[in-house]
């Protein structure tokens, strides 16, 4: 596997898709990026790495401005997200650009859609396994962990619906979706070279 690969992975809160694409890169010996990539959009943008975290993944009220004003440079109710983004745009396709990667979040996907190394990844799991995971990880309740995977959900799925136009989640838009119940993060790894491998 010595293509130029670049693989966006997208995400359910707690199905463990951050730690597969660790896993993932580790074994490929290629680079990743998750909060690496926000350090660098401060660090490129000249903005605090603490108002770059503030935008992260976050819905912005969709009545205010348009996705476009974005590429434009017009947004005018939010200057400060509409730099966030740009520079986050830019960054994606220069790290693409640089060499094979492995990219969490960040509607990566869609961004790259069309960069010939693109393997796009929606790393689902059920309910179930997710709080149990949520709820080891972060020492949380039951009622807690369901109410942190709810609320995170559906800011990302926001964040992906009013920058793409599309719906965050849904197979036609990935190459692979991933079941990873059952999987731990090596399996989970397994299972997407080996779909990169039949697919060659």
């Amino acid at each position: 596997m010595d293509r130029h690969l670049v693989f966006a992975i997208s995400r359910e809160y707690g199905s463990g898709g951050r730690e597969i694409g660790e896993r993932l890169a580790s074994e490929l010996g290629i680079a990743y990026y998750d909060k690496l990539l926000l350090q660098r959009i401060a660090d490129e943008s000249g903005l605090s790495s603490d108002v770059v975290e503030d935008f992260d993944e976050k819905p912005l009220r969709p009545l205010l401005f348009s996705p476009s004003s974005f590429f434009c440079g017009t947004d005018l109710e939010h200057p400060v997200a509409s730099r966030v983004y740009r520079a986050e745009v830019d960054i994606l396709k220069a790290i693409a650009d640089e060499g094979p990667c492995v990219i969490v979040g960040r509607c990566a996907d869609y961004v790259l859609n069309g960069h010939p190394g693109l393997v796009s990844l929606f790393v689902s799991a059920p309910m179930e396994s997710r709080v149990a995971r949520v709820m080891r990880r972060n020492n949380l309740t039951e009622d807690e962990a369901r109410s942190r995977i709810a609320r995170v959900d559906k800011s990302r799925a926001s964040y992906y619906r009013y920058f793409t136009d599309e719906n965050w989640g849904q197979a036609r838009n990935y190459d692979l979706c991933l079941n990873s119940d059952g999987l731990d993060a090596a399996g989970a790894a397994q299972v997407i070279r080996s779909f990169v491998e039949a697919r060659a």
